[in-house]
């Protein structure tokens, strides 16, 4: 199927969606990658970890024209080699997303909704989000643990923990729009704005 959608957020940012329905191999034929990057894809084993490599890649050279290299920083965040644009990605079942915005960071996360993540919520839900999140709300149990995976992409730190330094604050509805998180990052705390959509089975938070 490849691209579902490849939408304008900003002047300056852009995410695209792409539907994985063709192997890895056929994703290899339709794009020229440079020997390092082959070298990276040999070294991956599981085939749909290859097709999940190739499908992110396929997507950024839909939405900049031109095939990318991606390196990873020593925190492991993204980046376009020689370009200012921040790149967030993120796959999950069968889709794959990709996130950029020129001069800022960003984070992106698409999560396949599980019946069984509320059993593990005391892993990611901190104190705070206790008081108002509902377990037996699947979407919405989804829709935090994304909005953290997103703010944690954004945040470009390994040393950032999921349940003490991210919190989400109240919000209402599960289909589609915008809540606030905040980021404690040491001393600081910055207010992190997320936008959030759902279609089908999955749930796709991003920043903004």
């Amino acid at each position: 199927m490849g691209i579902v959608s490849i939408k304008t957020i900003s002047p300056v940012s852009q995410l695209g969606l792409w539907r994985m329905t063709e192997p890895w191999e056929t994703l290899l034929a339709a794009l020229d990658v440079p020997a390092a990057d082959l070298a990276a894809l040999e070294a991956i084993s599981k085939d749909k970890r290859k097709q999940e490599w190739l499908a992110c890649r396929a997507l950024l050279k839909e939405m900049l024209g031109r095939y990318a290299v991606i390196g990873y920083d020593a925190e492991r965040k993204p980046h376009l080699a020689g370009s200012d644009v921040d790149i967030s990605m993120s796959h999950s079942g069968a889709y794959v997303c990709v996130y950029l915005r020129a001069g800022a960071p960003v984070g992106v996360d698409i999560q396949q909704m599980k019946p069984s993540i509320a059993r593990g919520a005391f892993y990611f839900l901190n104190d705070a989000e206790m008081q108002w999140a509902d377990l037996e709300n699947n979407v919405q149990m989804h829709l935090i643990w994304s909005a953290k995976e997103s703010v944690f992409k954004y945040a470009g730190d390994a040393s950032i923990d999921l349940k003490k330094h991210i919190t989400i604050n109240p919000f209402s509805g599960n289909q589609n729009g915008r809540f606030e998180v905040k980021l404690q990052k040491g001393a600081n705390q910055e207010i992190v704005q997320l936008q959030f959509d759902t279609f089908e089975d999955y749930v796709l938070t991003w920043t903004v």
